[in-house]
């Protein structure tokens, strides 16, 4: 393959700051909630930085499509490692961490990722042959939910420090007076601002060779965004694929950080133990799916995507009326494979309709509209009593959700897959 070590590159850098970041997202979820017992706080920092993702969107996508992509990653990987700098700098100053530096963190690590996974997508189309687009797109995947994986683990490990018991059975006690205290977060947040900079070394000794056209003509990002927006509307069967097949995503960053948390506790009385063991059979889910998914649909990719969606409809289906702890965790372990599934179909079949030097664009658009829907189904579900009283009818509503998105697809599956033959080169 061309641009091995190029790849390379890029995978190790984005396993080390994926790490770190899942781990310092984690961490700061638990200091405002816990630690400092602030949790509208940490409502407000959620809602508003989804907010900011609306309108910051569109335009990260039109720098992506405007910017040497090595070079946005590398500029991202600069300033996040001085911002970190200068929070653990100020935090051995006054001996703590300031809140609003804290909340600085999260908003700028939400604002980064708007632009760190488009750039990353649209980085490896433009260095990747189309015939490995599946491969590499299912190999992005199962990195993404093993950082995640180990990003929970090492989060849990530092900011509780291992049980003294777990040392003992490891014959590991003399290190308890180190391993057994949990973690500062101003030191939490020094090791990530490390992390950041290890990757502007990575992504600088990088080469590459690009494969694809892109556009470096300076043009001005509202020209841009409206060249975006004109493509798709020129391409309403992209906009349908690209936004529909986007559906179940939504729905799980909904059920994931607004139903589950309640649905354990009132509908299975299940504890902190299931949730934590809930999120870790998705991600394993993830990654099996991550292995098989794109051999076994890589004749007909849209078939596989409107069936990943039934699934999942059918999942939230038997979360409606079951009450059964076991149950939501065999549950979880196949929604985190459905997840995944649709995210690679749908990554490895928009590489094939969407040109490069457009991609960030596109893919920035797709990701403002599924926050916005993200944003309507917490709207819906948290104001109606007959939702937020109710965790199972939640299950319910994403259930219908996904029903009629895979609907919109198999309605337009023909069109889709008549202009799929036209445009793509795969």
């Amino acid at each position: 393959m061309k641009n091995k070590p190029a790849i390379l590159y890029v995978f190790l850098a984005n396993a080390i700051s994926g790490i770190s970041q899942g781990m310092m997202m984690i961490a700061i979820t638990w200091y405002i909630n816990n630690t400092i017992d602030q949790p509208d706080l940490y409502n407000a920092l959620f809602l508003g930085s989804s907010l900011l993702s609306i309108v910051w969107g569109p335009y990260a996508g039109s720098l992506i499509d405007r910017y040497d992509r090595r070079k946005v990653m590398i500029t991202i990987n600069v300033l996040g490692g001085i911002y970190m700098m200068v929070c653990a700098a100020t935090a051995l100053v006054f001996d703590d961490v300031p809140i609003f530096l804290v909340c600085g963190i999260f908003i700028m690590t939400v604002v980064f990722y708007n632009v760190h996974f488009p750039n990353l997508y649209a980085f490896l189309q433009e260095i990747v042959p189309p015939a490995s687009y599946g491969k590499i797109t299912s190999a992005v995947e199962i990195q993404n939910q093993l950082a995640f994986v180990l990003s929970g683990g090492l989060a849990a490990v530092l900011l509780e420090g291992v049980p003294v018991h777990v040392l003992e059975a490891l014959s590991m006690q003399q290190y308890a007076h180190i391993m057994a205290e949990p973690i500062a977060l101003e030191k939490l947040i020094f090791i990530d601002g490390c992390t950041y900079l290890v990757g502007v070394l990575l992504l600088w000794k990088m080469s590459y060779v690009s494969l694809t056209e892109r556009d470096k003509r300076s043009i001005p990002v509202i020209k841009r965004l409206q060249d975006g927006l004109t493509f798709l509307k020129e391409r309403p069967l992209i906009f349908v694929f690209g936004y529909f097949s986007h559906i179940l995503f939504a729905s799980i960053m909904v059920c994931s950080f607004l139903i589950l948390p309640s649905y354990i506790r009132h509908i299975v009385e299940g504890d902190a133990a299931i949730f934590g063991l809930s999120e870790g059979l998705f991600a394993l889910g993830a990654i099996f799916a991550g292995i098989l998914v794109d051999r076994v649909f890589r004749k007909n990719r849209l078939f596989g995507i409107i069936l990943f969606l039934l699934l999942g409809a059918t999942i939230y289906a038997v979360l409606f009326f079951s009450q059964s702890a076991i149950v939501l965790l065999v549950m979880y372990l196949f929604l985190g494979m459905m997840n995944a599934s649709t995210r690679i179909l749908r990554t490895t079949t928009l590489f094939q309709l969407v040109p490069n030097k457009i991609i960030g664009r596109t893919n920035s658009f797709f990701g403002v509209l599924n926050t916005a829907t993200r944003i309507l189904f917490i709207v819906i579900i948290s104001q109606f009593t007959f939702f937020s009283d109710n965790p199972d009818r939640s299950m319910g509503f994403l259930m219908m959700m996904l029903l009629i998105a895979a609907t919109v697809l198999g309605l337009n599956y023909k069109k889709i897959q008549d202009f799929k033959k036209k445009t793509t080169f795969d």
